[in-house]
């Protein structure tokens, strides 16, 4: 429906163009419709509609989402298109009017299905009043469960459905589901109490497969929000994967591609300033390497050598107790900061308050131990010191340069569990628009020094 309304606004698009055109004050350009000028070029642009809308997760909920969800995913839709528009702009040489068709197309678009999403809901809101057009459907599991796990769902949501028994375990219970599927004509089953539950309502489950009935088996709080559940086939065999990082996905391996031409680039761009470190180490402690290597916690902990140029004197790791002793540590965790560290020499301040000691870790990106984006790798020795073992699931993602905590708080902020909630966020929202985001917002916090010690 998205594609044939996508398309008959394309068709009418000169009208709006034309129309939007005089009432600018602008003559009315010539009559060319973007289908018959350009059939291919335009058939494909439509025929992306309906993709990029499934991408967003527009269609996740079968148009029963909230509405400013809906405008939210239209915009994600509309950014894809104006990136795609802006794309063949630039490769491609149009006139003004071709432009403006273009970005009518969009906006139009977005527009028309927009409507269309609200007249769908609409309808299924105005036919789910009646309780013969809801989905039947039976709850299954302890009544406390059930009575908790229903009411927890929206009832925007709750309304498409028509409850037509609960079910708890029992010896009869087979019996009396086959009873209510019959006479009420159910199509779905849930299941409340986790995967305990699954085992109890194994039978059940059994009898409404083998007719064809869909089973929701919800999970239940204890399982945590950040899980994501995700069915895999091995063979004959299936399973269940509850997974709470990013899945991977074209956007994931896209960004693993990025991370490799952006390192590149950025070390090919700053040379002079690895010529220049070089130098001033040198001169401010000419006993010791340029570079520092140390062991660092990966991905799922997998040690890995970081690079960096040193900015500390050569016995440094050595009078580590010794200064915590009589400096203290600005952090509070495992993760030790000090402003005025007695082992950095005067060079090293310059170079860690510029970041041009963390160029280094460039090899380690194209080496593919790092990303660009993503939580700061810790040493061994601070991993192994986490106090919570939920601290440690920071460490499910590749390792960055960068990450939330780098751009809003850095060394500002010396509370650990602030740092790994951060984290954290990052692995929960994870998306390429975001990586895109925070490595802009890097340059400015960089330039200007922002946390920097």
């Amino acid at each position: 429906m998205d594609f044939v309304l996508a398309c008959v606004f394309a068709y009418c698009s000169p009208y709006v163009t034309n129309t939007v055109a005089e009432l600018r004050g602008q003559p009315a350009h010539e009559f060319v419709n973007l289908l018959t000028s350009f059939p291919f070029l335009a058939g494909a642009a439509l025929a992306a509609v309906p993709i990029l809308l499934r991408q967003v997760g527009f269609y996740h909920k079968q148009n029963m989402q909230r509405v400013s969800t809906a405008l939210r995913q239209l915009l994600g839709f509309a950014a894809y298109y104006l990136c795609g528009i802006g794309l063949y702009l630039t490769v491609e040489e149009t006139s003004l009017y071709h432009s403006q068709a273009l970005l009518v197309n969009l906006v139009g678009i977005t527009l028309v299905v927009f409507l269309r999403f609200l007249a769908v809901r609409l309808l299924y809101l105005h036919r789910n009043d009646a309780l013969t057009h809801r989905r039947q459907v039976i709850l299954a599991g302890a009544a406390a469960d059930i009575e908790k796990g229903w009411n927890a769902f929206p009832e925007y949501w709750t309304r498409n459905f028509n409850v037509v028994g609960r079910i708890e375990p029992g010896a009869n219970s087979e019996q009396e589901v086959q009873k209510l599927i019959e006479e009420h004509s159910v199509n779905g089953l849930y299941v409340f109490g986790g995967l305990a539950a699954h085992h109890a309502f194994e039978n059940i489950i059994l009898q409404c497969e083998l007719q064809g009935i869909d089973v929701n088996v919800i999970l239940g709080n204890r399982m945590g929000t950040s899980l994501r559940a995700d069915i895999n086939e091995v063979g004959e065999s299936r399973m269940l994967v509850l997974c709470s990082t990013p899945a991977y996905s074209w956007p994931r391996a896209f960004k693993a591609i990025m991370d490799r031409i952006v390192a590149l680039i950025i070390l090919i761009c700053s040379s002079p300033l690895w010529l220049l470190a070089a130098i001033g180490i040198k001169l401010s402690d000419p006993k010791g390497p340029v570079f520092f290597r140390q062991k660092r916690s990966g991905v799922y902990g997998r040690v890995f050598h970081m690079w960096k140029f040193r900015s500390m004197y050569v016995d440094a790791e050595a009078r580590l107790d010794e200064v915590k002793a009589k400096y203290g540590n600005e952090m509070n965790g495992p993760i030790f900061k000090l402003t005025n560290d007695p082992r950095i020499f005067k060079f090293g301040h310059f170079i860690r308050k510029t970041s041009i000691d963390e160029l280094p870790q460039l090899l380690n990106i194209l080496c593919g131990d790092m990303s660009i984006v993503g939580p700061r790798p810790l040493p061994v020795y601070e991993t192994e010191a986490f106090p919570k073992i939920e601290h440690r699931r920071r460490l499910s993602v590749k390792p960055g340069l960068t990450c939330f905590w780098q751009i809003e708080d850095r060394s500002d902020n010396g509370d650990f569990d602030n740092m790994v909630n951060k984290d954290l966020r990052y692995i929960d929202e994870w998306s390429l628009w975001l990586d895109i985001k925070l490595f802009f917002r890097t340059i400015p916090a960089v330039l200007f020094r922002k946390g920097a010690k």
